[in-house]
C-alpha cells in the first residue's frame, strides 16, 4: 500500500468541503469561512498552512478532478468516526448559508456513500450540524 501522508488527507477533505460551498453554483462567504472553521477543527491544520490548502483544494475542484481519489483515501484511511467528522463538515458548510440546496444534499449523500457511512450515521451528521 503507497504511503499517504496527512497533507494529502486533508487536502482531500479540503476538497470535498469546497465542493459543498460550490455545489450550488454560488460561492457564499458564509460557506467558505464555515469550510475554513472545519479545516481548522476538523482537520486541525495550521493557520498558517490554511491558505495554501484552500488554495490547493479550489485547484481540485476548478480543474474538476474526480471525487473518487479523495473518497477513497478518506475510506481506506479514516476511522468511522472520522468519516462522520468529515460529514458533519460537509453539512456545516451546507447550512452556512441557511439553505441546504438540493446539489449540496445529493453531494453529501453521495460522498457518504462512497466513504461507506451507514445511513444513521449520515443522518446523525446531519442533525449535529443543523442544531449547531
Amino acid at each position: 500500500m503507497e504511503e499517504v501522508s496527512q497533507a494529502d488527507l486533508n487536502l482531500a477533505c479540503a476538497a470535498l468541503l469546497m465542493e459543498v460551498a460550490r455545489a450550488d453554483h454560488e460561492v457564499d462567504p458564509r460557506e467558505m469561512e464555515a469550510t475554513l472553521a472545519a479545516i481548522r477543527s476538523v482537520l486541525g491544520v495550521e493557520e498558517s498552512a490554511i491558505a495554501e490548502l484552500m488554495g490547493a483544494a479550489e485547484t481540485e475542484v476548478t480543474e474538476g478532478t474526480s471525487m473518487f481519489p479523495h473518497t477513497r483515501l478518506i475510506n481506506d484511511r479514516c476511522t468511522r468516526e472520522q468519516k462522520c467528522d468529515i460529514l458533519k463538515a460537509m453539512w456545516l458548510v451546507a447550512f452556512a448559508d441557511g439553505n441546504i440546496d438540493r446539489y449540496e444534499e445529493h453531494l453529501i449523500r453521495r460522498v457518504a456513500g462512497l466513504i461507506h457511512v451507514d445511513h444513521s450515521d449520515f443522518i446523525h451528521a446531519k442533525i449535529e450540524a443543523r442544531d449547531g
